[in-house]
């Protein structure tokens, strides 16, 4: 009869109720401390509204990626023509 108890322990164990609880309780505490220290923290962050002043002109400076993408100077116009007729010589 020993024997039959032993495996019926062994093939359906007891839940481990209490120790899953005060797992989850401990779980609940650490994380309701944290959410508490997160928030003071939140409050003493700002953000600054940054405007920059807008540029109507951004696509024709001479340094401006755009203005080199698109050849809206005359430097960079003349650099894609160079640039097209060495790569069709090679």
């Amino acid at each position: 009869m020993a024997s039959h108890a032993m495996a019926f322990a062994i093939l359906f164990p007891r839940p481990y109720v209490l120790e899953v609880s005060k797992l989850r309780q401990q779980l609940e505490e650490a994380h309701l401390a944290w959410a508490t220290e997160w928030r003071l923290r939140q409050q003493e962050f700002v953000i600054e509204n940054i405007r920059f002043a807008h540029d109507p002109h951004w696509k024709q400076r001479f340094f401006s990626l755009q203005s080199a993408r698109d050849g809206a100077h005359w430097f960079w116009q003349a650099t894609r023509v160079i640039v097209t007729c060495t790569g069709a010589s090679i």
